[in-house]
């Protein structure tokens, strides 16, 4: 049985589509055991979040039309992570080989993606996606356009995302940067543009009377499907490293296609029924603290929010997992370190999700001017772009330095 076992081990090991570690020419460490360099690095990304959020968003002290404006710069600034990512953050990566200087470029190259997508790029589409004469209003003539074309990077961009990591970037794996960055980034592209255009381009509505109706089919279908094929994805790419797909092939493309269906068939599958999950469990929760319900449909479209903002947090925790706390636990059998994992990706996301909506009014002014006990009116969405792009520039860009130490 040993041996049984070693074998598979070592035919795991042999997966083609793996890129080589030589590409890594630094290896960061934490400096403290898990899980408290995690905790340290999830408490400074936490506070560093809140901190620029009061800053420049809180619609408290702002202008609330600005949150919106986190939505885009937060989602438009994850196309820049992913851009380091398939990039390998070539190349300053090699030639510089401190953490604070590649961090610092990094992240500079992130704020220009985003600037140029929120600041150049979206008022040119708003250019040729007019509102029609029956409604003129220029801020909801933005928004529809905000809406629409945000989406390429908040969703359309996770089908390229799931695709191409979850082949392992086959059959390209083996060319040098930037000739791999500019392949994967090309392939990225031209699947996010044909999912966005079948997900995304008919949500819109120039006609439309409000935010509401401008957003409420991209939330109630689209939006849901693309959070949880993410979590999905996430989960098995990262947190469970390839597993199960690692067990039922050993060679690409078999494992991105199996990941492919999979997660694309439960993302669907999830979106459709966890709004009526969070009508049965999340809702009476809200109501036992004395939630306050505005109307039965303000209700149905909040219930719809939980359900995607929820899949949200989970990718937080998965992040939180994966990047902050290396995978911990590890000293037990694979069986039981992804069962433990598993649990923890689903304790932080649901004790993140409760303490959002409890506190989210006097910790961010959500809903807008942050009035108590509204929970259904709340929409955590601008925030939680704001934490995943930093969340991740810290721990991709950044290699949660100073917390953790280049190892040499």
């Amino acid at each position: 049985m040993k041996n049984r076992k070693a074998s598979k081990q070592e035919s795991v090991k042999k997966l083609d589509g793996v890129p080589s570690a030589e590409e890594q020419p630094l290896v960061f460490m934490p400096r403290y055991k898990q899980p408290i360099s995690g905790i340290i690095a999830l408490i400074f990304v936490s506070i560093l979040s809140l901190v620029t959020w009061w800053i420049f968003f809180d619609s408290r002290w702002h202008n609330p039309h600005l949150v919106h404006y986190a939505s885009l710069i937060g989602g438009f600034g994850l196309l820049g992570v992913v851009w380091a990512i398939w990039f390998e953050n070539w190349p300053y990566y090699k030639k510089l080989k401190k953490p604070w200087k590649i961090g610092l470029i990094g992240t500079a190259i992130n704020f220009t993606i985003a600037f140029i997508f929120t600041f150049v790029l979206l008022p040119l589409f708003n250019m040729v996606y007019p509102p029609s004469v029956q409604n003129p209003d220029p801020f909801l003539s933005w928004y529809i356009g905000a809406s629409i074309f945000g989406s390429l990077s908040g969703s359309g961009f996770s089908f390229a995302v799931l695709i191409l990591a979850g082949s392992m970037y086959w059959p390209i794996f083996k060319l040098d940067q930037p000739k791999r960055g500019i392949i994967l980034w090309i392939m990225g592209a031209i699947i996010t543009i044909t999912v966005w255009f079948i997900l995304f381009f008919p949500a819109g509505n120039p006609a439309a009377a409000g935010e509401g109706t401008v957003v409420f089919r991209q939330y109630a279908y689209s939006l849901g499907w693309t959070q949880w094929l993410i979590f999905f994805s996430l989960l098995t790419q990262l947190v469970y490293e390839y597993w199960p797909w690692s067990s039922l092939a050993t060679k690409q493309p078999y494992i991105g296609i199996l990941c492919f269906l999979f997660c694309s068939i439960m993302g669907y599958i999830m979106s459709m029924i966890f709004p009526f999950i969070v009508e049965l469990v999340f809702s009476p929760i809200f109501l036992a603290a004395g939630g306050d319900v505005i109307d039965q449909i303000v209700k149905f479209k909040g219930e719809y929010v939980m359900s995607i903002s929820y899949a949200i947090f989970l990718i937080l925790a998965i992040i939180i997992e994966n990047m902050y706390f290396d995978n911990w636990p590890k000293k037990f059998s694979q069986g039981k370190n992804l069962i433990i994992r598993f649990f923890i990706v689903i304790l932080i996301g649901t004790a993140m999700f409760f303490g959002y909506y409890f506190l989210a009014p006097f910790l961010v002014g959500d809903p807008v001017g942050g009035e108590p006990n509204q929970y259904w009116t709340i929409n955590p969405t601008a925030f939680l772009l704001w934490f995943l792009w930093i969340e991740l520039l810290y721990a991709y860009i950044w290699k949660n330095w100073p917390i953790y130490k280049v190892f040499r």
